[in-house]
């Protein structure tokens, strides 16, 4: 399910609070990889576990879903990376590395779910 969209949000803990961001994402290689502007949330997310949840719709059918994967996280190094064998198009324009973290989810746990219209 989670290949069927390519907006989804983040979901982390920051001191025990927890936050989150909507994100851009692409499936690769039986990971996620999304990108994140925010520097405190990209260091955050380094090295840690979060969870990254979507939802979709489908036309034909009217049927919903949403779905969700939970696993560690680390920064992509180089923003060349984020491309190799994905559909993703971070749609950044030039922004520099330092701006922009890339991350990747390796799932642990995936979950999702049909929601038939009422």
């Amino acid at each position: 399910m989670l290949g069927r969209a390519q907006f989804g949000r983040i979901a982390v803990s920051l001191r025990a609070v927890p936050v989150v961001f909507p994100v851009r994402y692409a499936l690769s290689g039986g990971e996620l990889r999304f990108t994140l502007s925010e520097e405190q949330l990209a260091r955050a997310l380094h090295k840690t576990v979060a969870t990254l949840q979507a939802d979709g719709f489908e036309e034909d059918s009217g049927r919903r879903w949403t779905a969700f994967a939970v696993g560690p996280t680390e920064r992509i190094e180089g923003l060349a990376n984020v491309g190799q064998g994905t559909s993703l198009s971070l749609g950044l324009g030039p922004v520099p590395q330092e701006q922009v973290g890339v991350f990747r989810l390796r799932p642990v746990i995936l979950s999702g779910r049909w929601i038939e219209s009422l």
